[in-house]
């Protein structure tokens, strides 16, 4: 390995940290399947590296990525919360949605050249969502988790992340950057699949969510789950937890 290689995932989630330790601060998740670019090599099997999905950067364990290995056929994201798949040693892996899996033209699948098969029918983990509503309420109830990006552990941005790569598109990371792509919305025009983002008492965007109805928000705070939306921002039993800043549609 060395710098400027291209690494993927070869295990279902990876964690991605500030600093070479076990112990630094989760910032994001890497998807089996995704691929990053090989920045610095650190002590023991600590690499820094670059997601080629959004660009983020930060600290993993190497044992977790291998070698981009040659692949044919299709290359599909996963769209199911969670699918089932029994790897060639006997491994059960659950797959959360965005990981990539390949299946060539004999209906051989594979995670990074291994080879994988799914446990059931395979259709529902690959049936594509047409509206971002759809794919994010299939979150309710998942954990939050600072920096995740599944369903067994996501903060609001990576919901937000993982719900746009469902329908195809690359978003930034961070709720900051979210908000700074597509088009201002003035409250009382919002529909559903907006994203509503909220601030800080200093003005800073630190949260986001997506607007299942004009008046109801679909958000990872505690847990992904659903509460009213108005005017002064998010509300639950009467009060406003998160002030609004913005809306914006993609």
């Amino acid at each position: 390995m060395k710098v400027g290689d291209t690494l993927v995932l070869s295990v279902p989630i990876g964690p991605v940290r500030s600093l070479a330790s076990d112990a630094a601060e989760l910032c994001t998740q890497a998807l089996g399947g995704e691929a990053a670019t090989v920045l610095e090599i650190g002590k023991k099997d600590w690499v820094k590296l670059e997601l080629q999905r959004d660009g983020y950067q930060g600290w993993a364990d190497s044992k977790q990525w291998q070698a981009a290995a040659p692949s044919s056929g299709a290359s599909l994201v996963l769209q199911s919360a969670s699918s089932s798949w029994r790897r060639s040693d006997d491994a059960l892996l659950q797959l959360p949605a965005g990981c990539l899996v390949h299946c060539n033209a004999d209906g051989q699948w594979a995670l990074n050249g291994t080879e994988i098969s799914p446990v059931g029918d395979v259709s529902s983990a690959l049936s594509v969502f047409d509206d971002p509503v759809s794919a994010a309420q299939q979150f309710l109830g998942a954990p939050y988790l600072w920096g995740g990006k599944s369903v067994f552990g996501i903060d609001c941005s990576g919901l937000v992340q993982v719900t746009w790569a469902l329908m195809g598109r690359s978003v930034p990371r961070d709720a900051s950057m979210q908000a700074l792509e597509g088009q201002d919305v003035a409250y009382g025009d919002q529909k559903a699949g907006d994203l509503a983002f909220f601030q800080n008492a200093e003005g800073r965007v630190i949260h986001v969510g997506i607007l299942l109805a004009a008046d109801c928000i679909l958000h990872a705070a505690g847990e992904v789950r659903m509460d009213a939306f108005g005017e002064k921002g998010i509300l639950r039993e009467g009060d406003v937890t998160h002030a609004s800043h913005s809306i914006r549609r993609w």
